[in-house]
């Protein structure tokens, strides 16, 4: 499920960078996809988890650094942090999240907060690239220690990007860009926003490019390297008669490496065809990270199911959310549902575009579906990877009726988490025949 998941968002990985340049430099996504798919895949060939690594490490210092630069500049602009506050503010941009318990709130604080939360603990706990690079620490405090920095750098990091999204909102508040069809996706917004803030300074729109680059790479190569880990460890490995040497290992990797990275770039092609980037991400990741979660929840918590019945509730969750987040995203896509959106205006804006059908501003009215109405794939997108991890333990739990249950005592307890053991029956140890005959 980890490499069918990974192919489904590599290319999202390299869609996010040709937009960006391709708002910056006019030149085609078509031609810039194949330099950025190339590139990648020549240093994560190369230099392996080691380069992987420190290119990651220097990637995420460029990308903080260049939003940094944006926020300063693009609040010195505006008149400081108060008029960005009050711009949002006024216009209903800054609101804390509906409190209801309906999951179809798109944004309700159920979804947030609780889908928010499966989706980390499935992107630094089961992933297998989060592992890989636990695994790759000689102690268990150094791991601990790397897994607080990150916290403290995603909370930076997301808090950047937050006020980010205030400013792009503060500067183009009374003539939205998408209206204008000066931006032709909302994902081109922040690229539009970089170039009205530092496009008259030379070099600092490319630095902010490669930023964008440095996120997007870095987690493409982690991606590419964990695939090519898993593949030859699941299904080389396993076939092979005789051990592989170093160097023929090394070559069947990079063979991998190179497979993958060719096969995502076929995919942008689709990609771009599919909506806002952060939802398609959340809701293709939700395909298979969803069921994969319950199935190690069910092998660390619930040591009387056995394996079958575990790759039973994997594979029914997979389908089940397959069906869920396609059927969701066509819904979103005929109008059968209608995502929320906020006023905008157009009045102040200060360049010539095509007004047909307009006056002084447009309005986006929110669709409210009835409960008669509502069907499971109406549920918000954060939740479909919490929802398929219900499905999963779940179908587990049913399975077990008919594959029957595991003898606790004969489980290695080591492999399943501390706070069930007290459930667990002793384990039975063999006689040992103290006859010294």
């Amino acid at each position: 499920m980890f490499i069918i998941g990974s192919i489904l968002w590599l290319p999202i990985a390299i869609y996010v960078p040709a937009l960006t340049f391709m708002q910056v430099s006019g030149i085609s996504l078509h031609i810039i996809t194949p330099i950025v798919c190339a590139i990648c895949i020549f240093y994560t060939c190369v230099g392996g988890i080691k380069a992987v690594v420190w290119t990651d490490v220097i990637q995420s210092g460029l990308m903080f650094g260049t939003y940094i630069l944006i926020m300063i500049k693009g609040t010195i602009d505006l008149g400081g942090l108060e008029v960005v506050l009050e711009r949002n503010m006024q216009n209903g941009r800054l609101e804390f999240p509906e409190f209801t318990i309906d999951p179809t709130v798109r944004m309700g604080a159920i979804a947030i907060f609780l889908g928010g939360t499966i989706n980390k603990i499935i992107g630094n706990g089961i992933h297998q690239a989060a592992v890989q690079r636990y695994l790759s620490l000689p102690t268990m405090k150094e791991v601990n220690v790397a897994i607080i920095y990150y916290c403290i750098g995603l909370c930076g990091i997301l808090s950047v990007c937050v006020y980010t999204g205030l400013l792009c909102y503060a500067t183009f508040y009374d003539c939205d860009p998408l209206t204008t069809k000066l931006a032709q996706k909302k994902d081109q917004i922040v690229p539009l926003f970089v170039m009205e803030t530092l496009g008259q300074y030379p070099g600092v729109t490319g630095l902010f490019v490669s930023g964008v680059f440095s996120a997007a790479l870095s987690s493409l190569s982690t991606n590419l390297n964990s695939i090519s880990a898993c593949v030859y460890e699941d299904f080389v490995k396993p076939r092979r008669t005789r051990p592989m040497s170093r160097k023929q290992v090394a070559l069947v990797m990079r063979f991998i490496v190179v497979l993958f990275g060719i096969g995502s770039f076929g995919l942008v092609f689709i990609v771009e065809k599919l909506g806002t980037v952060l939802q398609l991400s959340l809701t293709l990741h939700a395909i298979t990270q969803g069921p994969l979660l319950g199935i190690f929840t069910v092998g660390m918590c619930l040591p009387w199911i056995k394996s079958k019945s575990a790759v039973t509730g994997g594979l029914t969750a997979f389908l089940v959310m397959t069906y869920i987040c396609i059927r969701g995203h066509y819904a979103v896509s005929t109008g059968e549902v209608l995502i929320p959106k906020k006023p905008v205006s157009i009045d102040g804006c200060d360049y010539e575009f095509d007004r047909t059908g307009l006056v002084n501003g447009t309005i986006y009215h929110e669709q409210i579906i009835d409960n008669a109405e509502k069907q499971i794939y109406h549920i918000s997108f954060l939740l479909y990877s919490a929802v398929g991890a219900l499905i999963s333990i779940l179908a587990s739990l049913l399975s077990s009726l008919y594959f029957g249950i595991n003898d606790t005592c004969e489980v290695d307890r080591r492999l399943i988490s501390p706070v069930i053991h007290r459930f667990m029956k002793p384990p039975k140890y063999n006689d040992v025949n103290l006859d010294p005959k």
